[in-house]
């Protein structure tokens, strides 16, 4: 878990996930479950009632390609595929099947079907 407050913009604090609440509370019909965190590091920095935000990382990966999730096409097969422009096309994009990997709502990984460079249009 990687935690960051407001106070240390760039400083990355390590955390442990060590309870999630089994019961989650509805408001404005959005279910919420209390997450406890242990910090790991630099404990001391840290004060009580500052603001902080997590981000739970169950994988990772670096030096990948990735494509914004607005480029992403799926068709009804759950097949993706992504536009990329081309002026010899009548419309001037072709579509490209591609493999994708992780993804966080706002990129996706590419693992195949593009390449460094590439150019996709956005839906």
């Amino acid at each position: 878990m990687r935690v960051s407050v407001d106070a240390y913009k760039n400083r990355a604090f390590q955390g442990k996930v060590f309870r999630i609440a089994p019961m989650g509370i509805e408001k404005d019909n959005v279910t919420r479950f209390e997450v406890r965190v242990s910090i790991l590091n630099d404990l001391d920095m840290l004060k009580v009632n500052m603001t902080a935000n997590a981000e739970i990382i169950l994988e990772e990966h670096h030096n990948v390609l990735l494509v914004p999730e607005s480029a992403l096409i799926y068709n009804e097969k759950k097949q993706t595929f992504v536009e990329v422009p081309d002026l010899t096309a009548k419309t001037g994009r072709r579509q490209v099947a591609v493999k994708t990997g992780l993804g966080n709502g706002a990129r996706a990984e590419v693992l195949s079907g593009l390449k460094l460079g590439d150019q996709v249009v956005l839906q």
